[in-house]
C-alpha cells in the first residue's frame, strides 16, 4: 500500500499536492516520495527516498508550476530513489507521461512470470524502464539478466505502448490494468491530455471531492481541504478522468476479477467495527484494515481500504477523531518516516 493524490482546477497544485499528502502520508507511505505537474507543454517531476518533508526540502517540487499534477508516497517496499513515483515515459526526448499508482500483485501473484515477460517484451521493443535495477530478495519482475524492474515502470511503459497504438488516454490506461492486472488503483498525466488526470481503478482506494476552482483525488477523504464540498468514491474496476467540474467514468468492459461490493450492510458492519476498534485504543491503519477482511467473500478482490477511509471520514465526523503521528525508521540510513495512528476518545 501507498499514498496517492491529484489536483486539477484553477489553483497552483503544488502546494495543494503537498499539503494532502503529509495529511496522509503516514498511513502507509513516507518512505519514497514523488510529485508531477504539467504546465505550457511540459511536464515536471522529481522524486527521491524520504518522505514529502524532504522531497520539499531537497526538491524544486514546491515551486512547480502548473494546475494539474499528482503526488505519491511510497510504502517501504524495497529499492532506492528510482523506485520512488512517479515512473515516467520519454518520447523524442521530451518526458510525456507520469504515472503513479498504490497497490501490489494481491490476487496476481500467480502471473508475476508473465509480467516478467511483459516486462521484456516492452524493452524488446524500445521502451525504457528507468526503475531497472539490482534489488536482490524481491517479489517484483525479474528480467532474463537478474536486473529487477517495478510493476508501475511497465505499467507506464505499457500505457505509452498503448497511446503510441493510437489508443486515446483512457482507453490506453483501461487495456493496461487490464492486461496486467493486480490489486491497484492509479493516476496519470499525459501531455496527450493535458486538462484532466486520468485515472484507473480496480480495488484500492480512490476518492474524488470537488471545491469551487478545482478538483481534488486522494487515497483518504482524511487528506482532503476543508473547502471539499462534495466527494465519493470512484467505482472498481473503471477507469475515466477528472476535470476541475466533472470526472468521467466508464467501467472495463471485461473486469479482470471479480471485486466485492460494498452494500449499506457491510458498510455498517464496518462502521460498528471500526468504532469498536478505536475506543479500544490507537490503531494505526493497517490493523483497521486487517478487521475488516471478514467483511468480504474471500474469492473476491475486496475493498476494506477504501471501506476503512470511508467510515473513518464518517467516524470523524461523529466523534473526535485524532490522528497521531510518529518517527520510525526510513527506508534509508539516518531518514525516518512519519507513521499515523488513529483514536477517539
Amino acid at each position: 500500500m501507498c499514498n496517492i493524490a491529484g489536483y486539477v482546477g484553477s489553483r497552483p497544485a503544488a502546494p495543494i499536492l503537498l499539503d494532502m499528502m503529509k495529511r496522509q502520508e503516514g498511513f502507509a507511505g513516507g518512505y519514497f516520495s514523488g510529485m508531477a505537474t504539467i504546465h505550457d507543454g511540459r511536464l515536471y517531476h522529481a522524486k527521491l527516498t524520504g518522505d514529502v518533508a524532504r522531497l520539499e526540502s531537497l526538491t524544486d517540487v514546491a515551486s512547480f508550476p502548473g494546475t494539474i499534477g499528482i503526488i505519491h508516497s511510497r510504502s517501504n517496499s524495497g529499492g532506492g530513489d528510482k523506485w520512488a513515483h512517479p515512473f515516467t515515459r520519454s518520447k523524442n526526448g521530451q518526458v510525456t507521461e507520469a504515472y503513479i499508482a498504490n497497490g501490489g500483485l494481491g490476487c496476481s501473484k500467480p502471473r508475476l512470470p508473465e509480467y516478467c515477460q511483459l516486462g521484456q517484451r516492452l524493452m524488446d521493443e524500445g521502451y525504457t524502464m528507468p526503475s531497472r535495477d539490482n534489488v536482490p530478495n524481491t517479489i517484483y519482475p525479474t528480467l532474463a539478466d537478474g536486473s529487477v524492474i517495478h510493476m508501475s515502470d511497465i505499467m507506464c511503459q505499457l500505457i505509452a505502448r498503448n497511446l503510441d497504438r493510437g489508443r486515446n488516454v483512457v482507453d490506453a490506461m483501461t487495456e493496461a490494468f487490464c492486461e496486467m492486472p493486480s490489486e491497484i488503483v492509479g493516476l496519470l498525466l499525459s501531455l496527450s491530455s493535458p486538462e484532466a488526470i486520468t485515472w484507473s481503478r480496480i480495488n484500492l482506494p480512490l476518492f474524488v471531492g470537488f471545491a469551487s476552482h478545482g478538483a481534488y483525488l486522494s487515497s483518504t477523504p482524511l487528506a482532503f481541504p476543508e473547502d471539499v464540498e462534495r466527494f465519493s468514491p470512484m467505482a472498481p474496476c473503471s477507469s475515466g478522468q477528472v476535470y476541475p467540474d466533472h470526472f468521467t467514468s466508464y467501467p472495463y468492459e471485461v473486469a479482470p476479477y471479480s471485486v466485492a461490493p460494498i452494500t449499506p450492510e457491510i458498510r455498517q458492519r464496518a462502521y460498528d467495527q471500526v468504532l469498536r476498534d478505536l475506543r479500544s485504543g490507537p490503531k494505526p491503519i493497517k490493523e483497521i484494515w486487517a478487521a475488516l477482511i471478514p467483511l468480504f467473500d474471500p474469492a473476491d478482490c475486496c475493498q476494506r481500504q477504501i471501506l476503512a477511509y470511508d467510515v473513518l471520514y464518517s467516524i470523524g465526523k461523529d466523534y473526535p477523531l485524532t490522528i497521531h503521528s510518529v518517527p520510525v525508521p526510513g527506508a534509508a540510513d539516518g531518514l525516518t518516516a512519519p507513521k499515523f495512528t488513529l483514536s477517539i476518545p
